[in-house]
C-alpha cells in the first residue's frame, strides 16, 4: 500500500503547516534530531525557514492537538531530477506502534512535491555513519582515510511526470 492510501486509512491524524505558536511546542521532536538544540536556537532555525520561498514546515496533529510529527521541507534544484523537494529532518514518533504518522508525512511530501513542481523527492536522514560499510570502494575509502564519516543517509523517490 502507497504512502498516501495509508496515511488515508488513518483520518484522525491531520497535517498542517506549522504555526509560529506552535514553535516551542515542536521543541520536543527537534531535539530527537539534536539533542542539546536551545528554545532559542530552534525559533531562529523555524523563523528562517518559514520566512523562505518554497520552503516549510508541515506537523502531524492528533485529535487532541498533540505534534507527532515534522518535516522541514525546501524546494531545490538537482543535478539529475531538475527541482526536488529536499526534506530534513523527518521526525515522526508512532506511540501506536504503527507506521501512520510517517505515513502521512510522506504523503504530505509528496503533495508538496507536486504543488511545487518538482520531479523528485528527497529526505535526509541524520547519523546514520552504521550503515555504511568501511570498505566499500577505493574512492569511499579513501574519504574515509582523510578523515570523513557517512553522516546522514538520503533517500530519493522520482515522482511521476505529468501528462
Amino acid at each position: 500500500m502507497a504512502a498516501t492510501e495509508r496515511a488515508a486509512a488513518t483520518g484522525f491524524l491531520k497535517v498542517r503547516p506549522m504555526a509560529p505558536g506552535q514553535i516551542a511546542q515542536a521543541l520536543p521532536l527537534a531535539r530527537s534530531a539534536r539533542a542539546d538544540l536551545t528554545l532559542c536556537e530552534w525559533r531562529a532555525y523555524c523563523k528562517a525557514v518559514l520566512d523562505g520561498a518554497g520552503t516549510g514546515i508541515d506537523c502531524v496533529v492528533d485529535e487532541n492537538g498533540y505534534l507527532l510529527g515534522l518535516m522541514v521541507f525546501r524546494r531545490q534544484a538537482d543535478l539529475r531530477h531538475g527541482a526536488v523537494l529536499s526534506v530534513a529532518p523527518f521526525i515522526a514518533v508512532d506511540l501506536c506502534g504503527r507506521d501512520t504518522v510517517a505515513c502521512r508525512l510522506l504523503a504530505r511530501a509528496e503533495d508538496r512535491a507536486a504543488a511545487l513542481d518538482c520531479a523528485a523527492v528527497h529526505i535526509a536522514r541524520d547519523g546514520v555513519d552504521g550503515l555504511f560499510p568501511r570498505r566499500c570502494g577505493a574512492a569511499f575509502a579513501r574519504f574515509l582515510e582523510d578523515g570523513y564519516h557517512a553522516d546522514g543517509l538520503r533517500l530519493c523517490k522520482p515522482l511521476p511526470t505529468a501528462g
